[in-house]
């Protein structure tokens, strides 16, 4: 397995640290996770399509993990323009875009304000049309609530973010791994509420892929599927049975094999 090594890409206001897999000189993934969550979401992904011959980044955005940079009157754009920003610190051209929940939306803010810069984009658990299905404030309470016992997280984790067959030690494990940084999660709240979901939902023009576990509580398949019938063949749709909102934690084999038989297709 390809190992990871941490970087912190200095781009002078501000630096964002980042795990990375693969060399440098291969085609460039850029990854971003969920609302205020770290890259650790990425810790099977990367791996695998590294291996595949691509050098896979995912960031943490700014207040996260080490990550600096202002918080302060954000719009979905000016994350956009970080990402612009570190595919130029990597001296390419084109990149490859990945985005899971809110990242998926920020990407394609990118895809819309710098379409020169992007070979393709990816979504896991794209949402932001259908309403989740989950009881109402059980995720925010997750994401949230640092004080929250370990049994109770356990449970509230299991309820909006995983498929009911996936493996208790599994849910157990996103548990242990999950930390909070909420000014950061409140900063890209308020980014989001700051955008028109008009000017990201297409994501430009690029080759789009969704990937979307049919499971999924709290970016239901609907979201994925109403894309599909609006924009066509420009979207490649890859539904993962048996997998929850954090269907490439669940399934990452699955989930790369997508990926990558899509970038294949989408070269830079």
């Amino acid at each position: 397995m390809v190992l990871r090594q941490d970087r912190a890409i200095n781009l002078g206001d501000m630096t964002l640290t980042a795990w990375v897999w693969g060399d440098q000189n291969d085609p460039l993934v850029v990854a971003l996770p969920g609302s205020g969550a770290a890259n650790t979401r990425y810790q099977s992904l990367g791996p695998l399509v590294a291996e595949a011959g691509y050098f896979f980044v995912a960031l943490n955005q700014r207040g996260i993990k080490g990550s600096s940079g202002n918080l302060e009157n954000l719009t979905l754009h000016d994350y956009a323009s970080d990402v612009a920003r570190v595919i130029d610190y990597f001296h390419k051209s084109r990149a490859h875009l990945i985005g899971w929940a809110l990242g998926n939306r920020i990407q394609r803010m990118v895809a819309t304000d710098h379409p020169e810069k992007v070979a393709s984009v990816t979504l896991l658990a794209a949402g932001g049309l259908m309403a989740p299905t989950t009881e109402p404030g059980k995720l925010n309470r997750l994401l949230s609530e640092a004080d929250i016992p370990f049994e109770e997280k356990v449970s509230l984790a299991r309820h909006t973010l995983f498929a009911p067959a996936t493996d208790d030690s599994l849910v157990q494990k996103y548990a242990r791994q999950l930390t909070y940084w909420p000014h950061a999660r409140r900063a890209q709240r308020t980014a989001n509420q700051a955008v028109p979901r008009e000017e990201w939902w297409a994501g430009g023009n690029s080759p789009m892929l969704i990937v979307q576990g049919l499971e999924d509580r709290t970016a239901p398949a609907g979201n994925g599927r109403q894309m599909k019938q609006t924009y066509g063949d420009r979207i490649t749709l890859v539904e993962i049975q048996h997998a929850g909102h954090l269907m490439a934690f669940e399934k990452p084999q699955e989930t790369a094999r997508a990926i990558l038989e899509f970038l294949a297709r989408h070269p830079v």
